[in-house]
């Protein structure tokens, strides 16, 4: 038996996420590489979607459903998931980050928790409209772990950061136990107050939300993962997202690692996002995040 079969639920899922999250991270990047067409379906509103989509939550929510039969699993991509007969054995998923794992404790509110417990909440490409345009750097696999409504553990991996000597990070985090992965915290104090949006939607109301903030700078940026990455670290004040683009799979596993880290995110009136299987997948009242002074 190995060390893994001890462990939580909740860590052996997680466990075994950052391995799919990682893996799908290369698979993004093996579809941007190969120069082939990328396969853009216009979901409307906006919406794109690639065949780097529809590989990543193939490869993602096959496995989770294979290993973890009673998980109840939310993708973004309304595609149908296969049975795959090449999907990596359970121990080989769960033991792949096992020892970075194990830097994180599992706090005792959550050691009970069973798969039926768990909605896994997927975005196996965040940041699609910037994959098509070769903006990389905001491109972000999700993968978010909720129980009764809350999300409590969260994965966002960034397949195309790179800082000159690694490529591609995760950064993970548990509520009540920490931030973990490679979280850089920007050192330097931010000057006046600067806030992150969006170039993929624009409207009035995203404009007279973002006035209201009183920003002293905005730093356009694209997906919900990188920019609460932003938030998490340091980098800008705070990121509104003033139109109904958001949904569930864009916000529970960003929501997670913000919350672990001592941020928060709540819809644009400081409402608390439920994370509930039943609920309508979008967040309608925008989304707002922060590490401070979030009222």
């Amino acid at each position: 038996m190995t060390a893994s079969h001890s462990l939580p639920v909740l860590m052996r899922v997680l466990s075994a996420s950052l391995t799919l999250a990682k893996r799908a991270g290369q698979l993004i990047k093996d579809v941007q590489m190969s120069g082939k067409s990328l396969d853009i379906v216009d979901k409307g509103h906006n919406d794109p979607q690639t065949r780097a989509d529809r590989a990543s939550q193939q490869l993602i929510i096959s496995a989770l459903a294979q290993h973890f039969p009673q998980l109840t699993i939310r993708g973004e991509e309304n595609i149908t998931i296969e049975n795959s007969s090449d999907t990596p054995d359970i121990n080989e998923l769960v033991d792949a980050n096992l020892q970075e794992v194990l830097q994180a404790t599992c706090p005792t509110e959550f050691h009970e928790l069973q798969e039926k417990d768990l909605v896994v909440w997927v975005d196996p490409l965040d940041g699609t409209r910037e994959f098509t345009e070769g903006r990389l750097e905001g491109v972000t696999v999700l993968i978010g772990f909720a129980t009764q409504g809350n999300a409590i553990g969260g994965i966002i991996h960034q397949p195309f950061y790179t800082d000159g000597n690694e490529h591609g990070r995760s950064v993970w985090g548990i509520v009540n136990s920490g931030v973990y992965g490679k979280c850089i915290l920007n050192s330097k104090p931010l000057a006046g107050r600067i806030l992150a949006g969006s170039l993929s939607h624009r409207s009035k109301t995203v404009i007279d939300a973002v006035n209201a903030c009183e920003p002293s700078e905005i730093l356009q940026a694209g997906g919900c993962g990188y920019k609460v990455l932003l938030v998490l670290e340091r980098r800008v004040h705070v990121y509104v997202h003033a139109s109904r683009g958001c949904s569930l799979w864009d916000t529970c596993a960003p929501e997670a690692v913000l919350k672990a880290g001592g941020g928060m995110l709540t819809d644009v009136f400081g409402n608390k996002i439920s994370y509930l299987s039943t609920n309508e997948t979008s967040v309608k009242t925008g989304v707002l995040a922060t590490m401070e002074n979030h009222d």
